[in-house]
This record gives C-alpha cells, structure tokens and sequence, in this order.
C-alpha cells in the first residue's frame, strides 16, 4: 500500500513539473530523429543543445522485425535505444514493451537512470516514472515497459509485448534462451519490433540474428559520437586498443573470427624469448593465485619501459604445487625468487580469495604475510573478462614476454578455453582447466600494475619504482 501510494505521488510530481517545464522547453532539444541539420546548422550528431540522430542511429527504412544497432564502447548505443523506445511511446505504437539486459541492474544504472537512459532522454511533457518494486518503467500516456534480464529467461513467459529494446546481447548470460522467449512475447499490436543495441562478440545467438532475413543491421565505431566523449577516452583508452584484435570488436564493432573456444588464439613463439630475463635494477613484482582450491600458482615478472611509453611485461619465472599447506607454499615461493633473481620480490600481490579458511590451513593470506611481511597486498578486485582482455590487448601490442622456462604458464595461452553449453561457445573461462592458476595469477598481477586497464605515463613509473626500491 505504501509503495503504491509513492508510486502515485510521483506520477502528480512529474505531471506537475512536466506542465511547468512545457513553456519554458525548446520542443527541438528533444527532435532526435528531426532533420539531418539541426537548428545550428550542424551535422547530425555534432550539436550538444540539439542532439540529432546519425543515420546509423536512425531505424532503417522496410519491412524489418528486428533491428540490430552494432557499436562500439561510447558509440552511443544506449542513447539510440532509449530514443526510440521514447519515440514508439510518443507516437502511440508502444503499449506494452520489454527491457533486456545483461541483469537487473544493467536495466536500473544503463537503461532506465543512466546518462542516456530511458529518463533523461524524455522531454517533460512524456516523462516515464520507475517503478523498481514492480519491475518496469510507466509513461503519462499509458504506456509501459516490463525489465527483464539476460540471467533469467522464464520471466518472459506470458508476456505480449509489441516493443523490445535488447541492450548488449552479446553479453547476456543466457541469451539464447532469454531471446527466444523475448521473441515468442513480441506478438502484440500492429507492427512488434525489436530494437538490439550491442558491442559484438562473437557468440552464436548474435550471429543467429544477424543472418537472418527479418533483422536489418546498422553499424559505428567510437569515432563517430567522439564529439560527445571526453578527450582523454579518446586519446589514452581508445588509443591503447586501437590495430589489437580487441579494438576490432571494442572499437570498430568488428565481428572477429576467432578459433572455436581458443581464449588466445594468436598466442605465438613472438611472445616467447630468452630476453624475458631477470633485468637487475627494476623491481621483481610477484603474483599469486592461492585461493581455497588445492593448486597455488605464482609468476615472477617485471615491468620494462618502450618506445612507444608503454610498459612491457615480463615474466621470467613461474611456480606451482599442489595440497601444500599456505605457509609452505609461501616459502617457497620466496626461495624461488632467491634463485631466479637473488633476492626476494620488491611486491607482491596475492588473489583477494586469499582470506578464506580453506582445508589446508589458517588463512592464506596470514601464512603469506609471514613471510612476506609488508610487500605483500591484495591484487584489485575486477571482472574476469576485464583481466582477460587487458592480457589480450598486452599480446597485440607485442607488450608481454614470457621467458621459455615458463612452461606451465606457455601451455596455460595455448590452451586455455571458453566454456561450451549445448553447443555453444561462451565467453567465460573453462571450470578446472588444467593451467588456470598460472593464468589467474597473470591476470590479477597484470591489473595491479595497471589497475585502470592501461600503461601508466613514464613519470608516474618512475615514481612507482621509486617507492618499491626506496
């Protein structure tokens, strides 16, 4: 009773300011699919006061049942789905219609309140009001939309819809399933259509779509909306993808041929090389991955200056055992360091999974401690897929060398794998691969270096070396 009563006295507010801000709102700030000029004189998409559709933005001319707007990261994907789910609404086509996202709260932060969502892009006089307690977003007119989520595809049983904004398919959980049914819904009012915004992957469900007779496509790179993106995206974290595999798919919106589940298939003897050697004089960083499971993993490795202002990765030793207690395992792999370079590590960084009680002792991350002592932290919490890219993008860019010692972790690229279910490749590592550990604890040493997905500038590496040799 009380959410209800909230939800109608947000419904008299927004009426309300909707009817004071009418006079006071120029109607052409709000003409996104107005004409290819805007009051300003500018190209579409150039002016910041009258925000114009470019005409990948735009829905494409015929008789199609679903429009697919492929992009790249800040293409403005999200801004081109809530415009024309905003545009159905306002022409009296969208009655009832569907949210999709990778979850919950993709749909609450990206596609209802974010920046480019569903309630900034409507004008005062069609403002929608949220309604998260009953799961869907509700206009003046009547109109409404159910959310849904990519983890969850029953919830779209007994729906009739007759609009459907799928935003980053690609990165659904179970998007086979959850699409299918999202289509079955799609039966209601006189023209149903679906709109899917998404930065392509290469999964079987997308290329499904994308071949089929009834979708018509529609594709950008980041370079077109860099108007509106902030200088230094453009400059520092676009620039650092750009002629990488990754940047293809990232950054031109690229569906890249990869071989079937390889993780890293342009893994190559280049990446191999005795020069991957200890180098005195640059601080030894270690990484270790030392969770709850039986298998510890380390690397040892070093960061060294290019040319080009970027750090390459060097990694010049490896370790692993099995069922070692945490203490054993810390020594160790100290002693290891001793050997390869005289001395311990400068840093090291160990998985944050490190704090649970295991079987094999007290908390990992007391034993390594001990020995330790203050070198040792917590690498950054982050997304496995987001560690897995910046490894990637290190390969393409010729900036990570792996000495030929280094067995475990060179069998670890040349096999490691995407999971397979019903047939289908996804985008998440393989459970219990053999060399997983080597790989995990790559990654998370890799994004202690560089925790914002990028090589730190030459000064600020030379003020880190600084602080770790003293």
């Amino acid at each position: 009773m009380h959410a209800s009563l909230e939800s109608r006295l947000a419904r008299v507010e927004a009426m309300l300011s909707q009817t004071e801000d009418e006079e006071a709102v120029d109607p052409s700030q709000w003409d996104w699919y107005g004409s290819a000029r805007c009051s300003c004189g500018l190209e579409p998409g150039d002016c910041t006061l009258h925000p114009r559709a470019r005409p990948a933005q735009r829905p494409p001319q015929g008789n199609w049942r679903k429009w697919a707007y492929i992009a790249g990261r800040g293409a403005g994907k999200t801004k081109a789905g809530s415009c024309w789910v905003q545009h159905r609404v306002e022409a009296g086509v969208m009655r009832l219609g569907g949210l999709i996202a990778p979850t919950a709260a993709d749909i609450r932060d990206v596609m209802v309140e974010g920046p480019s969502g569903l309630l900034s892009v409507a004008p005062p006089w069609c403002r929608p009001v949220f309604e998260p307690s009953k799961r869907r977003v509700a206009w003046p007119n009547g109109a409404r939309a159910v959310c849904l989520s990519g983890e969850e595809p029953e919830r779209c049983r007994g729906l009739n819809i007759d609009t459907l904004w799928a935003d980053e398919l690609a990165c659904w959980q179970r998007a086979p399933q959850t699409w299918d049914l999202a289509m079955l819904a799609l039966r209601a009012g006189g023209d149903p259509r679906a709109m899917i915004t998404t930065t392509p992957r290469r999964v079987e469900i997308l290329k499904r779509i994308l071949g089929e007779p009834t979708t018509v496509t529609t594709r950008e790179s980041t370079y077109a909306n860099r108007v509106h993106l902030p200088p230094e995206f453009v400059e520092q974290i676009v620039a650092l993808y750009e002629n990488t595999r990754l940047g293809r798919q990232e950054i031109h919106a690229e569906l890249v041929e990869v071989s079937e589940g390889a993780w890293f298939p342009d893994f190559g003897d280049e990446s191999i090389s005795t020069e991957a050697e200890y180098r005195p004089g640059l601080p030894v960083r270690c990484a270790i991955d030392a969770g709850t499971s039986r298998h510890t993993a380390a690397v040892f490795f070093q960061l060294r200056p290019t040319p080009r202002g970027w750090s390459q990765v060097v990694v010049f030793g490896e370790y692993h055992a099995v069922d070692l207690m945490s203490g054993k395992n810390a020594e160790a792999i100290r002693a290891k360091c001793v050997a390869l370079c005289h001395g311990p590590p400068d840093l090291v960084r160990i998985d944050p999974a490190a704090t649970a009680r295991s079987s094999l002792g007290p908390t990992a991350y007391g034993e390594y401690e001990r020995v330790f002592g203050r070198t040792l932290e917590r690498w950054p919490q982050h997304r496995v897929l987001d560690g897995l890219d910046q490894i990637g993008v290190l390969l393409d860019t010729k900036s990570l060398l792996i000495h030929p010692r280094c067995t475990g972790l060179i069998d670890a690229f040349r096999t490691y794998c995407k999971i397979q279910r019903r047939g289908e490749w996804i985008d998440f590592p393989e459970d219990g691969h053999p060399e997983e550990d080597y790989m995990d604890a790559l990654r998370g040493g890799v994004r202690d270096a560089f925790p914002e997905g990028r090589a730190p500038s030459p000064q600020l590496r030379t003020i880190h070396a600084r602080r770790i040799l003293g």
